[in-house]
């Protein structure tokens, strides 16, 4: 049964359960709930102060279906879109709109719950990568290719903008979002450094980041998770 994050008022909770076979669980604070397992979140926009909920989950890669009225300001949920920090975006009236939106999502992450590979398919050649190899995918400005550099330190290119990249991994849970044009794999990470503003990965590779986006970085992480703090 799918997990779903909720902020949402009471009445809606009740006509959802009607209609969804799934499991809620309030996300009313980002900092008193478990995300491990959770599906997709719904929140509704009149109960979000600010961004901060739709930031976390949007670098969580956990989808986000936002509820809104007919008089939300329209460039500000544009904005949410064109940042890629929302999955979809629907009228809280409009019940059976809600229920497709989540089918379709589901349907799209069952077709790739079991890949294991991803394919580079450019016009000259072909290059089937795994998953667990790639390091961290940024956007090359010079080449205007998504880049996409694993363990052994090859680099391969591909010929689709870093934001349809983006879209394509979501379901992947192991891809965090750095910055607008960079996705690190989570399990190879192996070092944080704010002083020298970089990250290390197994194997030695680097990758050079801010400050700001380091502390935003290990805030979303969850490094003290299942492990001993020395």
């Amino acid at each position: 049964m799918k997990k779903i994050g909720i902020n949402i008022d009471l009445n809606l909770q009740e006509i959802l359960r009607e209609l969804l076979e799934v499991k809620f669980y309030s996300v009313e604070s980002v900092l008193d709930y478990e995300i491990e397992g959770i599906d997709a979140v719904i929140l509704d926009l009149k109960y979000e102060t600010d961004d901060s909920k739709i930031y976390f989950f949007s670098r969580k890669n956990i989808p986000v279906v936002l509820l809104c009225s007919r008089d939300d300001d329209y460039r500000k949920i544009k904005g949410y879109f064109k940042r890629r920090e929302i999955y979809d975006c629907i009228y809280r009236d409009d019940y059976f709109e809600i229920e497709k939106s989540l089918d379709e999502l589901f349907s799209k992450s069952i077709v790739f719950q079991d890949t294991k590979e991803i394919i580079i398919n450019d016009n000259f050649y072909k290059a089937i990568i795994k998953i667990e190899d790639i390091i961290y995918l940024n956007y090359c400005r010079l080449s205007r290719k998504t880049e996409i550099t694993t363990k052994d330190g090859r680099i391969y290119y591909s010929k689709r903008g870093f934001s349809e990249v983006e879209q394509k991994l979501r379901s992947f849970n192991c891809f965090v979002k750095v910055d607008r044009g960079t996705l690190i794999n989570k399990n190879l990470l192996k070092e944080i450094d704010y002083k020298g503003e970089k990250i290390t990965f197994l194997g030695g590779k680097n990758l050079f980041v801010s400050r700001s986006k380091l502390k935003i970085l290990e805030e979303n992480l969850d490094l003290f998770g299942n492990r001993i703090e020395l």
